[in-house]
């Protein structure tokens, strides 16, 4: 355990508790994911950093959320991303709960992280004014609002799940009259995440993922998906679209892994051989739970700080 003397909270690494999730509606595979293995002498391709949900906002707490915490929390996890030499870093979705100049309050923090920092999109992070919704993408550092990076044999891509909902455009515009409708004929067929705080990828975003899997089969690159909304296990909380991502994602042997965020509890499923992994919300309690990813040929290793376990993905 380590203290960060700023802000005076412990954080406790959990690489050495050995734990797995336990999250209602996880399906766990001990042959798919395991504990990380000390002593392993092999050397990965590269690492990076891992965070979800920091969602601060200059508020008091309420229940499980506390949410001006969430400034220190930051503060204390790129001061230990920092340690490790990583190739990037990515915040999947809700960087901010609510409030436009609470991006600003966050920058000074972001800034001293060594490594490059990626942004997926999260529902939250729309949590603005209405006139101010078209500028968040810029904000985060953002020229397209999902994307693609390459690095060692591996292909990165990073969906934009907030393209179609209800919050993401003002209130008035065509768009977020359509994603009204949709979400009320979700929630007619009974869909369990037929609920406001989600969304989904458009049909033109299928289209380019559907592209980018297949020029990273042709070029016989391996494939890790980041995003805000999960896939699989189909919850509350899910992308709109889950059964499509999820029936095309089966398709391509090359994607190994989708991590998202959303749910802060976390979560975890594999099914084709594919791993489907919710990290841990930095915003709940008062500890904190981040990561950092060690990348292998043929495995994801993952070591947990604070809430978010210690977690080995071996990939189909």
């Amino acid at each position: 355990m380590w203290t960060n003397s700023r802000f005076g909270f412990n954080l406790s690494a959990v690489t050495t508790r050995r734990k797995f999730i336990t999250t209602t509606g996880s399906t766990m595979a001990a042959a798919s994911i395991a504990p990380a293995a000390d002593g392993d002498e092999d050397t990965p391709l590269l690492s990076f950093g891992l965070i979800a949900d920091c969602q601060y906002a200059n508020v008091d707490p309420a229940g499980a959320r506390f949410y001006r915490n969430s400034a220190a929390k930051l503060d204390q996890a790129v001061s230990q991303l920092n340690r490790h030499g990583l190739k990037f870093s990515l915040h999947l979705g809700d960087f901010i709960d609510r409030d436009f100049k609470s991006f600003s309050e966050l920058k000074p923090i972001v800034t001293k992280l060594k490594s490059r920092l990626y942004h997926a999109l999260g529902n939250h992070d729309f949590d603005v004014e209405d006139t101010l919704k078209s500028k968040v993408p810029a904000e985060l550092g953002l020229t397209t609002t999902y994307y693609a990076f390459r690095h060692k044999g591996f292909r990165f891509l990073v969906l934009d799940t907030t393209e179609v909902s209800t919050y993401r455009y003002p209130r008035k515009d065509a768009a977020t009259v359509r994603a009204q409708k949709e979400l009320r004929a979700l929630a007619a067929a009974g869909k369990t995440y037929a609920q406001s705080w989600n969304g989904r990828v458009s049909n033109g975003q299928l289209l380019w993922l559907t592209g980018h899997l297949e020029k990273a089969t042709e070029a016989g690159e391996s494939v890790i998906i980041f995003g805000h909304h999960p896939i699989l296990p189909e919850e509350a909380h899910c992308t709109w679209n889950c059964e499509a991502l999820h029936k095309l994602l089966s398709r391509f042997p090359c994607c190994k892994a989708y991590l998202n965020g959303h749910r802060h509890t976390g979560g975890y499923q594999v099914s084709n051989g594919m791993h489907y992994l919710t990290l841990h919300g930095m915003l709940n309690t008062q500890d904190n739970a981040f990561s950092i990813a060690r990348l292998y040929q043929s495995r994801l290793e993952i070591q947990g700080f604070g809430r978010q376990p210690s977690l080995k993905l071996t990939f189909r």
